[in-house]
């Protein structure tokens, strides 16, 4: 049996998943706030993706990652795990699809990973938004071009920078208000922060659609885990797939094995 553990590091989680031939038949997360050492990280992997050690012997694993400084002490980790180098991502690897991003090298490797996924699943052009620590947007033209996106605060980051940034607003439990006219200070920001970016992601899609591609119709993608709190208040066609980041990583891991 193939095993494949892909990892995509991002600035709020370290997300797992396992591949057992095509199958993802795991999941999980760790934070990338902790300070575990390579040891601990390798342990919590093993733990998290039921792998045993003979199992672990015969994976390999591929990182993508938007966190320099946890890279290394995660493919340490993996290393220890597996016995193996991981194959870590960056922007010298060969992707299929054509990087239009000036320069190249800023747009973050996750963003390419996840652009790959969505031409692989669902065909270009599209739309992939990924609702994570931040709200990135990004677009994929008929050519197979990646021409670039969008990046906004995400749903946490704007909560806790109202919090931060203000005498008096407290933080609040992020859920759908019943009504996008708060009529106290927590539905105010629920409204704001929730409501207020479904009618922003609308309209930046909107606009997206006009520029990217006037003759085609165009896919949104959503993905992240964030999307939970978003998608259910969208009332346009969309395709929610919280495991785009796994699956880019495994095709492009095949490309490339």
């Amino acid at each position: 049996m193939n095993n494949l553990i892909t990892i995509d590091i991002g600035n709020s989680n370290v997300d797992l998943g396992l591949f057992k031939n095509e199958d993802l038949v795991y999941n999980a997360k760790i934070s990338t706030q902790d300070n575990k050492s390579e040891f601990e990280i390798a342990t919590s992997i093993k733990q998290l993706l039921q792998l045993n050690d003979d199992e672990a012997s015969s994976t390999n694993t591929i990182i993508s990652s938007v966190v320099p400084n946890k890279t290394q002490i995660v493919s340490k980790a993996s290393k220890i795990l597996t016995k193996k180098e991981p194959l870590v991502l960056n922007h010298k690897h060969k992707l299929p699809i054509i990087n239009k991003y000036n320069p190249p090298d800023d747009v973050g490797i996750d963003r390419l990973v996840d652009s790959v996924a969505a031409v692989k699943l669902y065909g270009n052009p599209c739309i992939i938004l990924d609702i994570g620590t931040c709200l990135v947007f990004n677009a994929i033209t008929d050519n197979n071009e990646y021409i670039g996106g969008s990046i906004l605060p995400g749903l946490n980051m704007a909560s806790e920078s109202l919090s931060n940034s203000t005498a008096l607003l407290k933080p609040v439990e992020l859920k759908t208000p019943t009504n996008i006219i708060g009529n106290n200070t927590t539905e105010s920001i629920q409204s704001g922060i929730i409501l207020g970016y479904v009618e922003l992601i609308k309209g930046v899609f909107k606009k997206y659609k006009e520029i990217v591609s006037k003759n085609k119709e165009i896919k949104l993608i959503i993905t992240g885990g964030g999307g939970e709190l978003i998608v259910p208040n969208l009332d346009f066609e969309f395709i929610y797939n919280e495991h785009l980041s796994f699956i880019g990583l495994k095709y492009i891991y095949d490309l490339f094995k």
